[in-house]
């Protein structure tokens, strides 16, 4: 497959990436703005998540009845999505619906209302989505380890914000934070599948004639909390996750995180799913998971067991933990994880929407193109000893644990014992 990647920066300061591949008949296109939910002081807490749920509300030009008609209209796949970092308002459509879609996407980022009626609704849809999530152990449990992992760091406060935060928005608050944040050089737009560069950006520039300027984010390192937080709730399991901070995603350590992710809880074949439900029926759902932040990350491990099983199901994570420390790693285990990672890696390149994000993602955290084949070499050259050594770096202190279900702090005294420094 033939593939051009392009870059430009127009004289509206809107930085535009682009990747034509041959023998795609479509476009995925994204207009990634670099703030997310960590940029939040406390009393904005949701706040970026509030303004991307506005932001399809209605403009000077369109309802939020004929922006939804509109998108339908397109026959693609639209849609929008906060993250800690990043927020993203994202289509693929055909080529010829370029001009419409750019039309579309312009006039909400730029030309929306942020009516006052709306907004008041708009913060009933946003609390109703809390309550989801605290109607849900297994997301439950993940924002209360985030919330005791990095402590007061807005990593550490969920997406949606509180009851309490989204209660308080203002549209002088939206304005202000939407004032500060949505311009350049926050501001991409990148575009993957049938494209030619110099076309797309000449059409771009029809539409985005100049950004206003804005401050780029102003990130730190979080300091990470340790040890053991429960959440007494009577349920029929024990929720829980277990996690350590590990180097962000512009480390190099990436790559050995990756790894051990894979090895530790990341597919079936992984050492938690096999010991923990093949091998002796503890959890149904048990699995690791790795985020990267630009200057951090985290490694946890989830599973819901019955109480009765909590200790046994913790000693075997710590136990998986201490041999993948210690360098036991097989040649056809790691060979079978690269293939993995391999696989994964390469089966997302047929998908537009995903290399449209690895793009965008690339250029955030690098200011440059990464090609698969960079990555996969990177990998291919780790050795087992490297991920050991990581292991032993990230779980050098104990780790922090987070539980929700019917369970008492009491029930947890063993815990040093079998993660203790």
């Amino acid at each position: 497959m033939r593939i051009k990647f392009s870059k430009s920066t127009l004289p509206s300061g809107l930085k535009v990436l682009t990747e034509q591949l041959e023998g795609f008949p479509t476009v995925s296109l994204g207009f990634w703005i670099n703030v997310g939910s960590r940029d939040e002081a406390p009393h904005e807490a949701g706040l970026t998540h509030f303004i991307e749920h506005m932001l399809f509300k209605g403009t000077l030009r369109r309802s939020a009845l004929e922006i939804a008609k509109e998108l339908d209209r397109l026959g693609g796949y639209s849609n929008a999505f906060t993250t800690k970092e990043q927020t993203c308002f994202h289509a693929k459509v055909l080529p010829e619906d370029l001009s419409q879609i750019l039309d579309l996407f312009t006039d909400i980022l730029f030309c929306s209302r942020f009516d006052e009626e709306d907004l008041a609704r708009e913060k009933q849809v946003v609390l109703q989505e809390i309550k989801m999530v605290e109607d849900s152990p297994e997301e439950l449990v993940h924002e209360l380890f985030g919330a005791f992992l990095w402590g007061d760091d807005p990593l550490g406060r969920s997406i949606l914000g509180d009851w309490e935060t989204v209660s308080r928005f203002t549209r002088e608050d939206v304005l202000s934070y939407f004032g500060r944040h949505y311009g350049s050089p926050n501001l991409y737009l990148i575009a993957t599948g049938k494209v030619e560069h110099e076309e797309f950006c000449e059409l771009v520039e029809s539409y985005v004639k100049k950004l206003r300027r804005c401050f780029p984010p102003d990130r730190h390192p979080p300091r990470a909390r340790r040890g053991v937080k429960v959440h007494f709730r009577e349920l029929e399991q024990v929720h829980f996750v277990l996690g350590v901070p590990t180097p962000g995603a512009r480390d190099e350590a990436r790559y050995a995180a990756l790894y051990l992710n894979t090895l530790l809880g990341g597919n079936m074949s992984s050492r938690l799913f096999q010991e923990v439900r093949e091998k002796r029926g503890l959890a149904y759902s048990i699995y690791s998971y790795l985020s990267l932040y630009e200057d951090t990350g985290v490694l946890g491990v989830y599973a819901a067991v019955e109480k009765d099983n909590l200790r046994e199901t913790l000693a075997i994570i710590s136990r998986e933990i201490r041999a993948l420390s210690e360098g036991k790693i097989q040649q056809e285990e790691q060979e079978a994880a690269f293939e993995h990672l391999k696989s994964a890696l390469l089966l997302s390149s047929d998908s537009l929407e995903t290399r449209m994000t690895r793009l965008a993602r690339n250029e955030i955290l690098f200011g440059r193109y990464v090609p698969f084949e960079e990555t996969l070499e990177r990998l291919v050259s780790l050795s087992s000893r490297e991920i050991a050594s990581f292991t032993r770096n990230i779980f050098g202190e104990r780790p922090a644990l987070v539980l929700l279900g019917p369970v008492r702090e009491e029930d947890l005294l063993f815990f040093d014992e079998l993660f203790g420094d």
